[in-house]
């Protein structure tokens, strides 16, 4: 008896998690849409990262030096889908702001050639969905 109720049983639950999986897929491509709608820009990224400098430091200028030293602001988009908007200091630091273009959450990571052998995280985190525009 045992034998004829679990693959009826099995079966059951295979059809039940069929029908369920569309529905929760249709579900999910819509909410796709919406987030797709929703996504931050490079250019957003940018600005969000410059605003929340400025939030944390009133002294903050996002102005690149003129004395010669090479110093430079750059914003891609990783292998990941990540917007990275990289600081290159003139002193040769490398700070990265990976901003999720979906959720807007925000880390940040350091990188001193010569000094720190590998980009390591600084433990600071943001979302940059709340620095979109100025303070």
């Amino acid at each position: 008896m045992k034998k004829f109720f679990m693959p009826l049983i099995l079966s059951a639950v295979v059809l039940v998690s069929a029908c369920g999986t569309a529905k929760d897929n249709s579900a999910s491509q819509a909410f796709s849409k919406e987030e797709v709608s929703n996504t931050i820009t490079e250019d957003e990224a940018y600005n969000a990262v410059i605003n929340y400098n400025k939030a944390i430091d009133p002294e903050f200028d996002a102005g690149i030096n003129t004395e010669g030293y090479t110093e430079y602001w750059d914003v891609s988009t990783n292998e990941d889908g990540q917007i990275v908007v990289l600081y290159r200091s003139y002193t040769a630091a490398q700070i990265r702001y990976y901003v999720n273009p979906t959720s807007g959450e925000t880390y940040i990571t350091e990188f001193v050639p010569g000094i720190i052998d590998e980009e390591q995280k600084t433990g600071e985190t943001f979302n940059a969905r709340d620095y979109l525009t100025e303070p």
